[in-house]
């Protein structure tokens, strides 16, 4: 019983070592796998960063007219978008949206803005991308052998040692691409479709409303640049930047879309 015992005991135990060593190669292989599916993602994303990269350079619009205007399709297409489709007496345009939300606006001229203690900022709103969030101040978090400022969750962090929305200087504004696993949301996951509306010479506003004040910045340029370059650079004139991570699933390197300040109410 004895011997019998022992040489079941060993061929189990060869299995078992066995299969073990199966596991561990189907394991590696599978991690080595999605290692290189990773890396290729990574290098063909930021191959991509570049379009990223963009001045604002205003356009003419040229109105259609005669029969080139029997071409151009109303319903359901251009006209109104699918969303609205079911109910189109009920639909407006994008643009008097836009419009609405920029009544009142005063411009500032060469004086620049006269308001004295302005108060942060508690909302910020990029109608053409649908952007409407709160603004929160981020913390400084005390890592031991350095600082960092601490993540923006589900809103828009403003960095408080930069300048408040509306005053002179360079006021920055951090948010999420997306944050699938920490849960902080995605902000700015739309922040990548402001290069595109620059190139294309299209206007894209940024307000920001403290309670008492409201300002309107246009954005003027967009850059990308590595995590490790960002640089919370001072300028001479109200200015706005925004930030968000690129590109998807990698987030290395941050998209920085920068603007001016035009107007108030």
């Amino acid at each position: 019983m004895e011997a019998g015992y022992d040489y079941l005991h060993g061929r189990l135990q060869r299995r078992f070592v066995s299969l073990t060593g199966i596991f561990l190669l189907v394991f590696g292989f599978l991690l080595l796998a999605s290692g290189g599916a990773y890396y290729g993602y990574s290098v063909s994303a930021k191959s991509n960063l570049d379009d990223l990269a963009a001045v604002f350079e205003p356009r003419t619009v040229n109105s259609i007219t005669g029969s080139a205007a029997a071409n151009v399709s109303l319903y359901p297409g251009k006209a109104v978008t699918s969303d609205s489709w079911a109910n189109p007496f009920a639909y407006e345009p994008a643009y008097l949206r836009i419009q609405a939300l920029l009544d009142g606006f005063s411009p500032i001229g060469e004086s620049g803005v006269t308001i004295s203690n302005i108060l942060p900022s508690t909302r910020i709103l990029i109608p053409v991308i649908g952007v409407d969030s709160t603004i929160s101040e981020l913390s400084i978090l005390d890592l031991g052998d350095s600082r960092a400022y601490e993540s923006p969750d589900n809103t828009v962090g403003h960095i408080p040692a930069s300048a408040n929305a509306g005053e002179q200087g360079a006021s920055w504004f951090f948010g999420h691409t997306e944050s699938p696993i920490s849960r902080e949301g995605s902000v700015f996951f739309n922040l990548q479709k402001v290069p595109e509306k620059l190139r294309n010479g299209e206007d894209v506003f940024i307000i920001t409303d403290n309670g008492d004040n409201q300002f309107l910045y246009r954005a003027t340029s967009s850059r990308v640049v590595h995590q490790d370059d960002l640089r919370l650079d001072a300028a001479q004139y109200a200015e706005i930047n925004l930030v968000s991570s690129v590109p998807r699933f990698v987030y290395d390197y941050r998209l920085v879309v920068s603007g001016v300040l035009i107007a108030l109410r």
